[in-house]
């Protein structure tokens, strides 16, 4: 089964959300779950939450979904959160609270007609990441958690699993019918240039990763720490069918936002994860790319919704500028850096495969991989190659650059637009300057 490739999620974010009081929450948790406790009401982006304080007992979250969620999408978190409560019932997430029948989940009318599903779950306490101190060893414990998390939904499955979701970074190409949203032109530009170069480079080598169910939003305001330890993840509403490596995305670009040096910052997050479940090299390539995705996801959907809701947009578009100055951060500092960083972070070896260059020995041409080993070797692994199978181009002229084969290649970008390759004025200029001098840029 495939997701579907129309624009995901969309009636959700859009559908008017519940709105319950707090005396139509206290008497559902009575009738329908047996919990006689005051209601509180919880921040929530498209459901409605209340924490249900019984004073003498435990605390409960009552959970009132939006009515335009998919009723599969909510079983699909509610097995999620059975099944890890069996195979780690140590794990500090929420538990299902059962209604008085038994059943998982309480169905009622609203007064406007719409039926809303609601759930019940235990209350963790804790301090929320985002009010927390951020620390290496507070970074490197959230990877890890992070990868626990994982670690435990591994082997659990669900039909509702690949389903259609906003902030699914497998579906980030569908950003680009929002980018009109995105005012500023220049933020537009580069986000449509990234999208290029993901949809090209990326997305064929993230689907080749190893997917199970992840949890997709282990953001500041999900996860809750005591100190430099995280004591639960909570809001499973991101639940989707991804790619391991994906659930790194949302703990680095949010611990990296204001963080002096975001790539340290990735790299700690990155390790602790790796402590858990190692990461394999090609998984590490990629986290560059997942992070510039997730970034660049949270200022076009930020964005349409402002402009959808342009009452509320000083709230939807509050922290969209850090988004944006991360994104510029990492674009101009680009994933060569932040590969070797990570990597050598989690101690792992690299393999012979040049970022953007397939292992080209199994092709036959081992003349070819050794030169790409040679580059790596003498130049350093920060510079990337372009192509699948990297072009060994010998000389040019014109706008023709012929390989070391004889095949010749019509060059469309590389200064050609000045003057073309080889130019006799533009080599004769550079032999006379070479025979004079060749100097640093310190002097005059």
């Amino acid at each position: 089964m495939s997701r579907s490739s129309h624009t995901p999620a969309r009636g959700v974010l859009e559908a008017k959300a519940p709105a319950f009081t707090t005396a139509e929450a206290e008497d559902i948790a009575q009738r329908a779950f047996g919990i006689a406790a005051s209601a509180h009401p919880l921040d929530s982006e498209r459901d409605q939450n209340f924490r249900l304080c019984s004073g003498d007992g435990p605390d409960w979250v009552l959970k009132i979904a939006n009515p335009a969620e998919d009723p599969a999408v909510l079983d699909l978190q509610t097995e999620a959160l059975l099944h890890i409560a069996r195979v780690a019932p140590d794990l500090a997430v929420p538990h299902i609270k059962t209604t008085l029948d038994g059943s998982h989940s309480h169905t009622i009318e609203g007064p406007d007609g719409r039926r809303f599903i609601i759930r019940v779950l235990s209350f963790l306490p804790g301090t929320l990441l985002d009010e927390a101190a951020p620390s290496s060893t507070l970074r490197r414990e959230v990877g890890a958690a992070a990868a626990r998390l994982a670690r435990a939904l591994r082997g659990f499955f669900h039909p509702a699993a690949r389903h259609a979701l906003l902030w699914d970074i497998m579906l980030a190409s569908g950003l680009r019918e929002r980018l009109h949203c995105v005012e500023e032109p220049a933020r537009c530009r580069e986000i449509e240039r990234f999208l290029d170069r993901f949809e090209g480079r990326v997305l064929p080598r993230l689907r080749s990763l190893r997917a199970q169910v992840i949890h997709n939003d282990v953001s500041t305001m999900n996860t809750l720490v005591d100190g430099e330890r995280v004591t639960g993840n909570i809001d499973f509403g991101d639940l989707i069918h991804a790619p391991l490596v994906c659930d790194l995305a949302v703990p680095i670009a949010e611990l990296s936002l204001e963080a002096s040096d975001p790539i340290a910052a990735a790299a700690e997050i990155t390790a602790g994860y790796h402590t858990v479940t190692a990461l394999s090299d090609q998984e590490l390539r990629l986290v560059f790319d997942i992070v510039c995705a997730r970034c660049a996801m949270g200022i076009t959907i930020a964005s349409w919704r402002a402009s959808d809701h342009p009452e509320n947009s000083e709230y939807i578009l509050d922290g969209v500028n850090e988004l944006w100055l991360l994104l510029q951060r990492l674009l101009e500092v680009g994933p060569g850096p932040m590969y070797d960083t990570v990597r050598d972070a989690c101690a792992v070896k690299a393999t012979r495969l040049d970022r953007g260059a397939k292992r080209i020995a199994r092709h036959g041409d081992e003349e070819l991989q050794n030169l790409v080993d040679r580059r790596r070797e003498r130049l350093g692994p920060g510079l990337e190659l372009s192509y699948d199978r990297p072009l060994h181009l010998v000389r040019g002229k014109g706008v023709w650059r012929p390989d070391a084969a004889g095949h010749e290649y019509l060059d469309a970008y590389n200064n050609v637009p000045h003057v073309g390759h080889c130019h006799p004025a533009v080599v004769n200029a550079l032999a006379r300057q070479a025979a004079t001098l060749n100097t640093n840029t310190r002097y005059l």
